[in-house]
């Protein structure tokens, strides 16, 4: 037994080294041919440089105004709250930008990865390989996020301008990645999941973004419509306590996340974006007056400009873990499923016997496992040569 238990964990570890091997194969083929010419250069090139005029935009135009808001409090004081604020800009400005392109490249990545495979008629000598088929798909979609990746992390540079002017923090950077980067996770999944869906990459492409479309305006859209109608009665009428659509449907929008991320920058912890990230968790109904803060302090108005004794919870931090972990389970989801879709319906049988592994039982044979003594093939192999003696 001990014999047969060290053989099956090689066998897994030497599954697992395979499956690793198999990712690693994809990703090198893909990655040689997408970064073997001038485009993948030239368009980190020209990503960078968009980048960084916005920076200098911003700066130009934040600039002049910082300095007239923060100019009433004199010396030091207030040119540390302009750059602060000129910094907080900055790190809005580029975070937006980046997630809106995140949004348009990632999908176009990953969205032909394997219907360009069917249109050239080699999906089936790929499938035909010792490679699993979770392997080629995750290799796929490596490679495809491998450059998305690339000009994420390239990008911090630029965006870590903000530490100077103050603003924003390394952690707010950080949090700013790990949004950006399960964003692309997910939306790279989706499109491989339509590319291992569609015969057609011009079919995958579209139904992507149609996707893209829907989860980043289409939830937006739905939680408000759905808002307005929970929150009349019979007669058109508001109610009072506003009713909310299910916050969950937020979870998917990557942009919620993003501005949860925004939102720390904004001074006094507590601005236009807090209030309306507030107003999506229910901290603060809208009774059609307002918001009147005093410090960290916010009170709603009702419309007839009386506060009500309500107080608005401050601060972010609530939005964005919960987008990129939903983010990171979509992507789980829909890189399983693309794996099953690979497979042609008429192979996954045969597929499977191909992929059964004998080799326990061949060393459990040899090492003299009483339990496959009772075996009927194996003890015909062992008394085979005795009888012909």
């Amino acid at each position: 037994m001990t014999a047969t238990g060290a053989t099956m964990g090689g066998t897994r570890r030497s599954a697992a080294r395979e499956f690793g091997s198999s990712v690693v194969t994809i990703m090198v083929k893909e990655l040689r041919s997408r970064m073997r010419g001038r485009r993948a250069f030239i368009v980190l090139t020209v990503y960078l440089a968009i980048l960084a005029l916005i920076t200098y935009g911003v700066y130009v135009v934040i600039e002049p105004n910082a300095r007239n808001i923060a100019g009433g409090f004199g010396g030091f004081g207030g040119q540390a709250n302009a750059s602060a604020l000129i910094g907080q800009s900055i790190f809005t400005l580029l975070s937006i930008f980046q997630l809106i392109l995140i949004c348009f490249i990632a999908p176009a990545f990953t969205s032909g990865q394997i219907s360009l495979e069917r249109e050239k008629q080699t999906l089936d000598l790929l499938i035909s390989t010792p490679m699993r088929p979770g392997a080629i798909v995750i290799g796929k979609l490596a490679a495809a996020l491998a450059f998305v990746v690339l000009m994420i992390v390239a990008a911090i540079p630029i965006t870590a301008i903000v530490l100077m002017y103050g603003g924003a923090s390394v952690d707010d950077i950080v949090r700013q990645q790990l949004v950006l980067l399960a964003t692309a996770l997910m939306l790279g999944a989706i499109g491989l999941f339509f590319s291992a869906l569609l015969k057609r990459t011009q079919a995958a492409t579209v139904l992507t973004y149609i996707t893209v479309l829907g989860l980043t305006l289409g939830t937006a859209m739905l939680f408000i419509f759905w808002t307005v109608v929970i929150s009349q009665d019979e007669n058109g009428f508001g109610v009072q306590p506003v009713e909310r659509a299910p916050e969950q449907l937020m979870y998917v929008n990557p942009m919620v996340g993003m501005l949860d991320v925004v939102a720390n920058t904004e001074p006094g912890g507590f601005g236009g974006i807090n209030q309306i990230l507030a107003q999506l968790r229910g901290d603060a109904p809208d009774l059609g007056g307002g918001v009147e803060c005093v410090g960290d302090v916010c009170r709603p108005i009702d419309q007839f400009g009386n506060p009500v004794d309500a107080v608005i919870e401050t601060g972010s931090g609530y939005w964005w873990p919960r987008v990129a972990i939903s983010s990171v389970i979509v992507a789980a989801i829909l890189t399983l499923a693309a794996t099953r879709l690979v497979v042609p319906a008429g192979m996954r049988w045969a597929f499977r016997r191909r992929r059964r592994p004998a080799q326990p039982v061949a060393a459990g044979f040899a090492a003299g496992d009483p339990a496959l003594e009772g075996a009927p093939v194996i003890q015909e192999l062992r008394e085979g040569p005795e009888a012909e003696r």
